[in-house]
């Protein structure tokens, strides 16, 4: 397995917009605005790629 291979690398970067996401939403005021909703959606869809691909990945094997 290479470091850039997708099923570790999306779980990074999903943990890195939630993360962010987090952190934008703390410091605005505890208003979610656009950008935090769209990091939300990017770490949601990076999180279900990622436990697609380890299912995909046990069940194949």
């Amino acid at each position: 397995m290479s470091l850039f291979d997708p099923g570790l690398l999306f779980p990074v970067i999903a943990a890195a917009f939630l993360a962010l996401s987090g952190r934008r939403y703390l410091r605005h005021g505890r208003r979610a605005d656009v950008t935090v909703r769209t990091w939300l959606r990017l770490a949601l869809l990076f999180g279900l790629v990622s436990s697609g691909l380890w299912i995909y990945r046990l069940l194949g094997s």
